[in-house]
C-alpha cells in the first residue's frame, strides 16, 4: 500500500542536473552504513561491506572516502562513490543482500526527485536527455523569478515524469498550468487569452510562436483524460517528455525576447 506522500502526489524535493541535493546525499549516506562496518561479526561478512575495503578503493579513486565522497564532494563524486559501493556489494555479498540494496538506491534516487537513476550495471544514468535537463534548470529559474505557482506545477509535473508515479494525463496537465500561470504573470493579465495577445501586440511573441502556446494550451483540454474527454487519444510518456521539451523551448525563447527588449 502506497504511503501519504505517494498517495496524495506529494513531491517537495528536487535534484537536478549535474547536482546531487542534500536529501539525496543523506539517504545514499544511510543506505551505505547500514550496509557497512568496520567490526563485522563472524558469519555477517556476506551480510555487510568492510569499511577498509570500501574506503581504499574510494580512496585510490577520489582520495577520499565513501561517506565523505558522498557527504561533501561534488557530484560526480557521489555518484562514482555510489558506483563504488554497488559494484562492492555485488562482488562480495549474498546476491539477495545486493538485490535490497540496489532497491534501496533506486527508491533514493526516486523519492529525491532526481533527474539520475541506477541502472542493472550499478551506473548513475540520466533519464532524460542531457540538454533538455540542462534546459529544465533554466526554466526552473525563469518561473522561480516570475511565478510560485509556475515552479511548483512545473516540479509536480517533472517529478510526476521522472519517477512515474503519475499519469501522462496528470504529468501534462501540471505542465500545462505551469505554463498558463507563466503566460498571465508575464503579460500581466488575469486570463490566458489576454495576456497570450498583450504579449503578441508587445512583440515578444510572434503569431507563429502564439500558434504553439495555443496548441499547448489547447492539448490539456483537448487530449482525452487530461482535463475533460476530449478529441485524441489518451496521452502516453513519450506525449509528456514532448510537451515538457515544448514547454521548456518556448519558455527560454519568451525569455529571451524580453531581455532583447529591455
Amino acid at each position: 500500500m502506497p504511503n501519504f506522500r505517494e498517495r496524495n502526489n506529494i513531491q517537495i524535493e528536487y535534484s537536478g542536473n549535474q547536482d546531487a541535493s542534500e536529501g539525496l546525499r543523506d539517504r545514499l549516506i544511510t543506505i551505505i552504513s547500514n550496509n557497512s562496518g568496520s567490526h563485522i561479526g563472524i558469519g555477517n561478512e556476506s551480510y555487510y561491506l568492510h569499511t577498509s575495503i570500501l574506503n581504499h578503493k574510494t580512496k585510490v579513486l577520489l582520495n577520499k572516502d565513501c561517506i565523505v565522497a558522498i557527504s561533501a564532494g561534488s557530484y560526480d563524486e557521489v555518484f562514482e562513490a555510489l558506483e563504488i559501493f554497488l559494484n562492492l556489494v555485488k562482488e562480495k555479498l549474498y546476491i539477495q543482500t545486493y538485490r535490497e540494496i540496489w532497491n534501496d538506491v533506486y527508491t533514493a534516487f526516486n523519492v529525491s526527485g532526481s533527474v539520475y537513476t541506477i541502472d542493472g550495471d550499478n551506473q548513475v544514468v540520466l533519464k532524460i536527455d542531457e540538454g533538455i535537463a540542462e534546459s529544465i534548470e533554466d526554466v526552473q529559474g525563469i518561473f522561480s523569478e516570475h511565478s510560485g505557482d509556475a515552479l511548483d506545477f512545473f516540479r509536480r509535473a517533472l517529478n510526476g515524469l521522472l519517477t512515474r508515479e503519475k499519469t501522462p494525463n496528470d504529468i501534462i496537465k501540471d505542465f500545462a498550468i505551469s505554463i498558463e500561470n507563466y503566460i498571465k504573470v508575464i503579460g500581466d493579465k488575469d486570463s490566458y487569452k489576454k495576456a497570450i495577445i498583450s504579449l503578441r501586440e508587445s512583440g515578444i511573441i510572434a503569431p507563429t510562436q502564439q500558434g504553439v502556446l495555443d496548441k499547448l494550451y489547447a492539448y490539456r483540454g483537448d487530449a482525452d483524460g487530461v482535463a475533460h474527454s476530449g478529441n485524441t487519444d489518451e496521452p502516453s510518456e513519450v506525449d509528456a517528455v514532448w510537451f515538457l521539451e515544448t514547454l521548456v523551448a518556448q519558455v527560454k525563447l519568451i525569455e529571451a525576447k524580453i531581455k532583447a527588449q529591455e
